[in-house]
């Protein structure tokens, strides 16, 4: 005997209401949505795609998995430089006719990781006189080096001065050298 359930009665489904509402919510919630998302795709476009992240890249031996790299920051200039130098002079075939010159040079190097430009500045001593200077302005690019020289005529009271003035020093040069960055340029590397 098998069992069959009694027939059920229809049941009417209740009218549908219309929320016009609520519906009219729903419609502007998924317009903004949908500009929300269009614009975070062109802003992505425009950005590169990637969020603003770098592009993912893989080796040939491997599946492509993200690397992302360190952001790249420029280096900090460190403007720095050598010198040393010598000095002398020269008496000519006419000294007391002006041929006399007082002589030296300075060598200069950037040590630093950005060019500069250095001012140099030689001295002569005199005894009993203020010392005799000249100066220069050179531009050193990244690790280059110079060879400054310098030359001016002196008078025949210069060079007894000088000649004094080395006489009482034990006959050293007496000359001093001074180099000081004045300004850099090009990038830091």
């Amino acid at each position: 005997m098998s069992y069959q359930m009694p027939p059920q009665p229809l049941q009417n489904p209740a009218p549908k209401r219309r929320h016009g509402v609520r519906n009219g919510c729903l419609i502007g919630f998924g317009i903004v949505a949908v500009a929300v998302i269009a614009i975070g795709a062109v802003a992505a476009a425009l950005s590169g795609g990637n969020g603003g992240r770098p592009a993912a890249t893989s080796t040939s031996t491997g599946p492509a998995s993200p690397v992302y790299a360190s952001p790249v920051t420029a280096a900090t200039p460190s403007p720095d430089g050598k010198y040393n130098g010598a000095c002398d002079y020269t008496l000519g075939s006419d000294p007391v006719g002006g041929t006399a010159m007082a002589t030296g040079d300075i060598q200069v190097r950037n040590t630093g990781n950005v060019g500069i430009a250095i001012k140099l500045k030689i001295t002569w001593p005199q005894q009993g006189y203020a010392p005799l200077a000249m100066t220069k302005t050179v531009k050193l690019a990244t690790g280059a080096s110079r060879d400054v020289q310098f030359h001016r005529s002196i008078s025949q009271t210069e060079i007894e001065n000088l000649q004094n003035w080395q006489g009482s020093h034990d006959y050293a040069d007496g000359c001093t050298y001074k180099g000081t960055i004045i300004h850099t340029f090009g990038p830091a590397s």
